[in-house]
Order: C-alpha cells, then structure tokens, then sequence
C-alpha cells in the first residue's frame, strides 16, 4: 500500500496532510497496486521482433508520410505537426465549457465519410450528443460512420477495438473511465493512471489513433498523475476565457512536431470555425489613442501580430503598494520592465500604477513583445499617439539596450506582406527591407 500525490506524482509509503515534494495540503491519494510475480512462466512467450527498417512506409506521390491523418481542419493539423500518427495517442484540456467536446465533434462529424469514429461518451448520454452533433450537422456532414457507445470500462474498450475496425477513437474523458484493475473510484489517481495506460498500449497494439480528454484541476492544471502526460504522444491546451470568443489550441508536448504551433478557432453557434488569420483578430480598431503599440511573435511557422495596450495611472495622495497589472504576459516581465524604463528610459513609473493589456485574450512569452511594451507605457506618460502602422520587435535587457531575436526575417516579411510601413527593432545587422522602413533602436532611451 502507498500514496501517490495528484499535483505532482510523488509516491509515499504513508499517508500525510501535506506533500514533502511540492508542498500541496490534500492531495495524497492511497494506490493499491498488485504485485506480478516476475518468475512465473505460466502465460509468457517468446517477445516477436522485426527489423526497424521494415517498419518505413514509402512516401506518397507528394513526398508526405503516407501515415499522417489528416483532421480536416488545417489549425488543429497545425499544432499537431501535420495529421494524426498511426497508434498515437493525444491528450486534450482545457477549462470547462471551452469546447473540447466541440471540437472532437467537429473532427468526428469531418471524417465520418470515409472513417470508422468510435465516440466514448462517459460524461453524456448518447441521445444528449447526437442533439449537439445535430446542431453542428447544419454546417455540413453526415455523422455516417460515428459509432457510440456510454459502456465507461476500458477493458471492454480494449475488446472492442481490438475485434473492430476503427479509424479513430475519441474518449470523453479520461476521468469517466474506469479499469477493473483499479478499486478507486471513476476520476481517482489509481484509475487515471491504470485507464491511461490501457487505452496507450491499445492504440500502439492497434496503430489506431486515439483523442483523449482531460479535465483540468482548480490549479488549471491536468487532473490525474503526471505519469498521464509522460505516457502520452501529444498533450493540447485550449486556452479562452467564458466571455471569448477566440480559442486557442497549443501544443504542450509534441512528440512527432513542433509545440511552437498555435491554432486560432471561433467560436460561433454553429460550433468552432477556423481563423485564417489571427493577427486581424487581435488587432484593434484604428483609433488613434496614446498608449498602444504594435507588437510581432513569432508560433512556430506563423507570424502573429499582436496589439499592447497600455495604461498608466498617478497614485496622488493614495497609500498603499504599487499596482502592475498584466493580461497576456507574465507579471515578473511587466515588473522588470517598469524598473528598466524608470532607470534607464527616463520614464519614472516608482508613483504609478501601470496597466498592461495584450488584446484578444492572447498570451505572449516571447521576449521580442518588450519594445511593443515598453513603446505603449512611453506613449501614455508621455501622451503621444504611436503611428500603428509601424510595429516594435525586439528584446529589453536589464542596462536598456534593444536586442534582436530570432525570427526577425519572418516578421519583416509578413509586415511587409501585410501593409505595415515600418518597423522598430533591435540592434541587430538587418539595415533595410524592400518595402519597409526599419529604424534600429540601440537603446530604450532612444526610443
């Protein structure tokens, strides 16, 4: 008998209030697991093998992997890295009600016509997902070959695609399955983690791909033991807020592409639409107000341009601690950028409380956002309106000086593609760009 904690899977012999790892109160879980004699001989044989080499499937006529399923959407292919993997086996979160279910859906609805779908519906009745597949229905598609089932034990899971023929399975979710092997309840560590790893093997025995989802913990974290995301081939995160109607698919872990990639989806009605585009989505009107900035980062394979907002309000006669708000970027950057404007900027920020804004619900940790930050707090001090068609691309460091980073040919491209007439960037040995008026600036004193 032993204890395993739900933050950070750390093992215990005896149970405590308080996890001696991470530090967390309540979260160890007891876990019985029952010991495999490894001397008996009784049900082993021989393990099969094969040379690697013949497992190579031959390219297509186009030069891609034949072994790539498609979804049908180009955005959440995107993040993928191109398709599904043959037997790979996806874990998707996100909050409550952003449209995981959806989205799977959706995909489902997609490739019914020429694939075998089976839905595992654990948290809803089938007759509650066929009037939801029937809404999405009116955009097209035909649900022909989505086959459900509400039966939530995955060994008979395991029975079932074994002896059928399916092209994908989708679980929903991972915390209304349960393992005969288990004795903990539905959503438990014990559960979780013998479920998890049941549904992987089948997918690698079979090569069937499979989506499963995860609830996500008040931390905002993945519910269930960390051994859940290391089993898996892909983890992906919805991000978007209840009153947004944006959603943000990203790769927390990628094992066959990139986890740079974002996808952009709205959410409308009818269910979620691609966005072509996402750097009109979160740019605002042309408004011409002190204290907004055009800024670029890079995703991967796609430039997004994003739009910083600022506000900077005097404390007066008020006591009290300084306020740094920040929506969109990580308030120790804010904080570090507000001290560099006041000693290296001239721009003394030590009485006000600043405000920082990325537009569209975004969240940006690339540091080539800083000048784009530190343009819109100068502008709203200093009440000067920034002419928006120029965007700020480049890295504060501690002594003021502007840095280039990487990606800076990419986003000189697209802003000229896109119409932007110049561009503020770092000190780096890029002097000109047809079509575009670069200004290097050396230092944030200069700017």
């Amino acid at each position: 008998m032993k204890y395993i904690c739900n933050s950070c899977g750390s093992e215990s012999l005896k149970w405590s209030g308080k996890c001696s790892v991470c530090g967390e109160w309540g979260t160890l879980e007891e876990l019985s697991e029952e010991v495999v004699n490894g001397n008996s001989k009784t049900s082993s044989t021989k393990s099969p093998y094969r040379a690697i080499t013949e497992y190579r499937e031959k390219p297509d006529s186009k030069g891609l992997p034949k072994n790539r399923l498609s979804t049908g959407y180009a955005e959440f292919d995107r993040v993928l890295g191109g398709g599904l993997i043959e037997g790979e086996v996806v874990l998707m979160s996100g909050e409550p009600g952003v449209g995981k279910s959806t989205l799977l859906l959706q995909i489902a609805l997609h490739l019914s016509s020429k694939k075998r779908i089976l839905y595992i519906c654990g948290e809803e009745s089938p007759s509650q997902l066929i009037s939801r597949l029937d809404r999405l229905s009116k955009k097209g598609g035909k649900p022909e070959k989505i086959f459900v089932t509400n039966d939530v034990v995955v060994e008979n899971i395991y029975n079932l695609v074994s002896d059928e023929k399916f092209d994908l399975v989708i679980v929903d979710s991972i915390q209304s399955v349960t393992s005969l092997s288990s004795r903990g309840y539905p959503g438990s560590i014990s559960q979780v983690r013998a479920s998890g790893a049941l549904l992987t093997r089948l997918s690698k025995v079979t090569g069937v791909p499979s989506i499963l989802v995860g609830q996500i913990n008040k931390g905002g974290d993945i519910a269930g033991p960390k051994i859940l995301e290391h089993i898996v081939d892909c983890v992906l995160y919805i991000e978007g807020g209840e009153f947004n109607q944006y959603r943000i698919l990203r790769g927390m872990k990628n094992r066959f592409g990139s986890t740079n990639e974002i996808g952009v989806f709205e959410m409308t009605s009818m269910g979620l639409d691609e966005v072509g585009n996402p750097s009109l989505l979160f740019l605002d009107s042309k408004t011409a107000v002190s204290g907004s900035a055009i800024g670029a980062v890079v995703q991967g394979s796609r430039v997004v341009f994003v739009e910083v907002q600022a506000l900077v309000v005097e404390r007066g006669a008020e006591v009290g601690p300084l306020r740094r708000v920040a929506n969109g970027i990580k308030k120790p950057r804010l904080d570090m950028l507000c001290a560099v404007l006041s000693r290296r900027g001239n721009v003394f920020l030590g009485d006000k409380d600043v405000f920082v804004n990325i537009v569209g619900g975004v969240m940006v940790s690339d540091p080539a956002v800083d000048l784009a930050i530190c343009a819109a707090i100068k502008s709203v001090v200093k009440d000067k309106v920034l002419d928006r068609e120029y965007i700020y691309f480049g890295e504060v460091g501690l002594t003021g000086e502007i840095r280039g980073t990487w990606g800076l040919d990419s986003i000189l491209s697209e802003a000229s593609r896109v119409g932007y007439k110049g561009a503020y960037i770092g000190n780096t040995g890029v002097r000109s760009k047809k079509g575009l008026k670069i200004s290097v600036v050396k230092s944030i004193k200069d700017l």
